[in-house]
């Protein structure tokens, strides 16, 4: 007898998992209230006895742009079964499949009725997820969602393999679309920090963004539209910098992803699929997000953007370009800005290229390309940055090189490692000896003020330097990531004054900042290039152009003295703040604030290693997992812990607020045990991180 084979159910076609997939996501909302789930129990049991196949849970309608959508939730006989409808315009869709309440997803849905064109039902869906995503919780809904959270009888929010992410869903899918499309509708594309928060946690769209952006990159003239293109630009330099941010982290699955997408560009470069001018910024985007590229994968890129017949002879080359240079000086008025327009093309360069670049700025007749050349010390690439000291050191003259790019090189000679600065300082050397004057400094604006963030789960802290007392002003900006450096750095400052408050609210609207002090900003943007000195990173330019702005002219790399910091201000606290009760009730009094803060929240351990020591144990072993945390995972990490726990003492006892300032001695404690030899169990909030930390790995511990 023939041995029967079992018959596997076919995978829908993708527009019936598109709508499974929307099915799953209208039921997630109905339930989304977990009292719901007792209340629908209680519906079904009185409409079975009165003999029904199917009750109304919920019927509704949603306005969308084009019109009205009514959705139909119903409960089938089974009381996991049910059926959900949707009509809008001319689409619709019936969709039947039973709801895991553990798992909070639509299992073996199958879509019994639909009509409209898979285009329109794309569009369609689309439009429904702009409308369900909606606006951020309230105060209300977000402390039930905690409150869910913390209860240990609720499974994890993904399945059961977070080693790495998923691929993306067609309702993921259909948001990237969803989110392009606002965005190209709006003057000033910026994504919503709702929208940015949900990138973050779906690094798996990278590829559908890069997708979408060559299908629209590359529709014909007619079809094609410019704004789209602009906002697919923007998602994928923001999605760049988030995988960027897991390969920081060490996750594999992020090194496999960047690859790729290096990957794919030099197969669109070779098979002319896009635009030129859109391949090249979507080779730029990469060092926008500053992620890494290997020599030979710029050289393969940089083969792959020019094609062989532009070459020509090396002379033809090199006329090329300096013509290309002097169009450059004529058209920009600062080596800044010099440097900033050459980015996107060096992006492509190898370092030996680059190399090549500076001699050239060099010998150039225009002192603001000679003067972009000490900016070029800060390139990623070592190769590069000794090419330019060598460079420089060729033009140490009275006629080549001005006093401004003297003063300039000396003051970024702190901001690069070690190995870099003896060619430096060579070059410093002979300019003196030749007669050159070092340049003096910019005066900063008197009425400067300093706002500063505090520090999220990543070590990112926002700091922005702001005049606004004139007609004009300047309006300019740090991003610090502890742990790592400066990471990024701009400086408007000719700005009138209107739009100067006007930039300075949209900051405040998007975070949590406080005045502080100047001599904090330079404490702690000096212990960020000092932190990146010790990786071999270096800040970007634009951090001389804020020093210039702001009287930085004492920045190097100096590092806070951690526990003299935390002595000098653990002597500051009153002796009844000291004592053991007294250390205990700011204990008590900090944990109480930090519980509710959402800054706090992100404050918690991931990446591979937690992922494998806490993969080991049973997803319902919540004591092994917080045993595990405060006894395998926290303590290599004290040293960081206590960095954080101190620059936000600092933060708050530089704040003009005194609501944070109230709040410094809760943090001095914390800062000054975790700088001594206290145990970590003996620090509530620590414990707090562990739980977290369970936490985020139970979520999703990619």
């Amino acid at each position: 007898m023939a041995k029967r084979t079992a018959s596997r159910p076919a995978k829908p076609d993708p527009t019936d998992a598109l709508l499974i997939d929307l099915a799953g996501k209208l039921l997630s909302d109905y339930f989304f209230d977990p009292d719901l789930e007792e209340e629908y129990k209680t519906i079904l049991s009185t409409a079975k006895l009165a003999g029904d196949d199917s009750v109304l849970l919920e019927e509704y309608t949603i306005d969308l742009f084009d019109g009205e959508c009514d959705v139909r939730v119903e409960a089938l006989k089974t009381w996991t079964a049910f059926r959900v409808s949707a009509s809008y315009g001319g689409f619709s869709m019936t969709v039947e499949g039973l709801w895991s309440f553990d798992q909070e997803t639509l299992q073996h849905g199958k879509v019994v009725a639909r009509s409209g064109d898979s285009d329109e039902i794309e569009a369609a869906v689309e439009d429904l997820l702009e409308e369900l995503e909606g606006p951020d919780l309230d105060d209300e809904e977000m402390a039930d969602l905690m409150s869910a959270l913390e209860d240990e009888s609720e499974s994890p929010l993904i399945g059961d393999d977070p080693a790495e992410p998923p691929d993306a869903t067609g309702l993921e899918r259909s948001r990237i679309k969803a989110i392009a499309k606002r965005l190209a509708r709006t003057a000033t594309p910026e994504l919503s920090l709702e929208d940015r928060g949900w990138l973050e946690q779906t690094p798996q769209t990278l590829p559908v963004i890069m997708e979408n952006l060559v299908a629209a990159a590359s529709a014909d003239a007619k079809r094609r539209d410019d704004n789209l293109v602009g906002a697919y630009m923007e998602m994928l330099s923001l999605q760049l910098e988030f995988v960027r941010y897991r390969l920081d982290r060490g996750w594999d699955w992020a090194v496999n992803m960047l690859d790729d997408y290096q990957q794919t560009l030099i197969e669109l470069a070779e098979s002319k699929s896009v635009p030129r001018d859109d391949w090249f910024r979507m080779a730029a985007a990469l060092s926008e997000a500053r992620v890494p590229i290997s020599d030979e994968t710029q050289t393969a890129l940089a083969a792959a953007g020019f094609e062989a017949e532009e070459a020509g002879p090396p002379e033809e080359m090199q006329a090329m370009l300096r013509g290309f240079l002097d169009e450059l000086a004529n058209m920009l008025a600062s080596p800044f800005e010099v440097i900033e327009t050459l980015k996107s093309p060096s992006a492509l360069m190898p370092a030996s290229l680059r190399g090549f670049l500076a001699t050239e700025l060099t010998l150039s007749p225009h002192e603001k390309l000679r003067d972009a050349v000490p900016l070029m010390l800060l390139d990623d690439d070592s190769v590069v940055r000794r090419d330019a000291a060598a460079a420089l050191e060729q033009s140490a003259q009275l006629d080549t090189l001005s006093s401004d790019a003297l003063r300039r090189t000396i003051a970024i000679r702190n901001w690069i490692p070690a190995a870099d600065r003896p060619a430096v300082d060579t070059m410093v050397r002979k300019a003196r000896m030749a007669g050159v004057a070092i340049g003096s400094w910019p005066p900063p604006a008197a009425d400067l003020e300093y706002h500063a963030t505090m520090i999220d789960g990543s070590g990112a802290q926002s700091i922005l330097t702001v005049s606004r007392l004139g007609r004009t002003g300047m309006f300019g900006g740090l991003l610090l990531r502890h742990g790592t450096g400066v990471v990024d750095a701009w400086a408007d400052t000719d700005l009138v004054r209107s739009k100067v408050n006007r930039l300075l609210k949209e900051a405040k609207l998007g975070g949590i900042f406080t005045q502080v002090d100047k001599g904090y900003v330079d404490a702690v943007i000096q212990h960020a290039i000092a932190t990146g000195v010790e990786h071999n990173a270096v800040p970007p330019e634009a951090l001389l152009e804020v020093a210039e702005a702001v009287g930085g002219s004492e920045w190097k790399d100096r590092r806070l003295d951690l526990r003299a910091e935390a002595d000098r201000l653990f002597g500051e606290l009153r002796e009844s703040e000291r004592s053991a009760e007294g250390i205990a009730a700011l204990y008590e009094h900090g944990l109480e604030w930090m519980s509710d803060d959402p800054i706090i929240g992100s404050w918690f351990e991931d990446g591979p290693e937690v992922s494998k020591a806490l993969g080991k144990l049973a997803r319902t072993d919540r004591p092994g997992m917080l045993a595990a945390v405060t006894h395998e995972i926290l303590p290599p990490e004290r040293a960081v812990w206590a960095e954080r726990f101190l620059l936000m003492a600092l933060w708050a006892h530089a704040s003009t607020d005194p609501k944070y300032r109230n709040r410094a001695p809760d943090l001095v404690v914390v800062a000054h045990a975790l700088l001594g030899d206290a145990p970590l169990e003996s620090l509530p909030i620590m414990g707090l991180i562990a739980v977290q930390t369970v936490r985020a790995f139970l979520e999703g511990g990619w």
